[in-house]
């Protein structure tokens, strides 16, 4: 649980701050000594980021994978719509359109404490690199070392976190800092992925008989196994480069891969709601039930979460890899 202004970051009661940091609370010595196994991986150094650097600064949390460490780092304030860190290289190099650029990187966020389902103080976003199944990075030292393993996602290679107030989609979401009392919710996440409300099995259930609905995990594992096949026939995947976005004939062979990737999801969707029905020994649910708010809200934040492919998730797609912003526009012009 996270504290929240002098509450123990245990058990929520009236706290007295940490000696060493000076920023987290607890109620008394057994709660400390609770909580010290993770917070000791960030009390002592917390004090030389309790301060900025300068203006447009906002602090996050690098999880490197080559130290067991996390660490609190300033960054610059990219100025978006979602104001996010200014990474540059940290995620390293590996674009697949163009050489010598940032590696592209994906998110999750998380408003719910993973455990109870506490609404959190911020929006916290871990961002990591789009292919890390895929690419060969190596697994994350300091999520493994606070988890006690993998994490729920499996992720690796560098990873980062930071916040932002909790706003309405498409509304500006200032940033905030992380300090030491998220990092028990941050390892929740790692830990058990997403707090799950009551009556969620009927939710999913309900939204995966829209035409419409991709789950990102689920793309990408459709993605992966078509790649798979076409390498097991012996037929070459093709990996895409700026160039080929400015040749009308490689914008045919891309959009030929797409509809060839396209018919495979449609006929492996196919035959996973077959074998489904087929496994399915309990009668059909009533989906007739009016959407409620609740469910509303849940959906919209699977949307804002980033586990839905959703097009206006496009938008913090492209602000959490701006050179990719100067690709579109790029393409756009020499489409005229």
């Amino acid at each position: 649980m996270a504290s929240t202004g002098e509450q123990c970051a245990v058990c929520s009661k009236p706290g007295k701050l940490c000696a060493s940091c000076n920023n987290i609370h607890y109620c008394g010595a057994e709660c400390q000594k609770a909580d010290w196994k993770v917070h000791k991986l960030v009390c002592r150094t917390f004090k030389a980021v309790r301060e900025p650097p300068g203006p447009n600064m906002m602090r996050v949390l690098v999880f490197p994978f080559n130290n067991t460490n996390p660490e609190f780092r300033w960054m610059p304030i990219r100025p978006t719509k979602v104001r996010r860190p200014e990474t540059g290289f940290l995620f390293g190099v590996g674009s697949r359109y163009k050489k010598n650029m940032p590696a592209e990187t994906d998110f999750r966020s998380i408003i719910q404490d993973p455990k109870t389902g506490e609404r959190l103080r911020h929006r916290i976003t871990i961002q990591f690199r789009e292919e890390y199944k895929n690419d060969g990075s190596f697994p994350n030292a300091a999520i493994n070392s606070l988890v006690g393993g993998p994490p729920a996602l499996g992720l690796a290679g560098p990873v980062i976190a930071y916040s932002n107030v909790d706003v309405k989609r498409g509304q500006e979401a200032h940033s905030t800092d992380l300090d030491t009392s998220d990092l028990n919710v941050i390892k929740a996440w790692f830990s058990h992925g997403y707090y799950e409300c009551k009556d969620e099995h009927f939710y999913e259930e309900r939204l995966k008989k829209k035409d419409n609905y991709l789950n990102m995990a689920g793309l990408k594992e459709c993605c992966e196994a078509w790649e798979a096949e076409q390498r097991a026939a012996g037929k070459p995947v093709r990996q895409w480069t700026i160039e080929d976005f400015c040749s009308p004939a490689s914008l045919a062979e891309v959009l030929a891969q797409y509809n060839e990737m396209h018919a495979y999801k449609e006929k492996r969707d196919a035959k996973q709601k077959a074998e489904a029905k087929v496994g399915t020994s309990t009668a059909e649910r009533d989906f007739s039930i009016p959407v409620s708010r609740e469910e509303l809200a849940w959906r919209e934040e699977l949307d804002i979460s980033g586990r839905n492919f959703n097009p206006l998730n496009m938008e913090e797609i492209v602000e959490c890899n701006p050179w990719l912003a100067g690709l579109l526009k790029f393409r756009s012009k020499n489409r005229g």
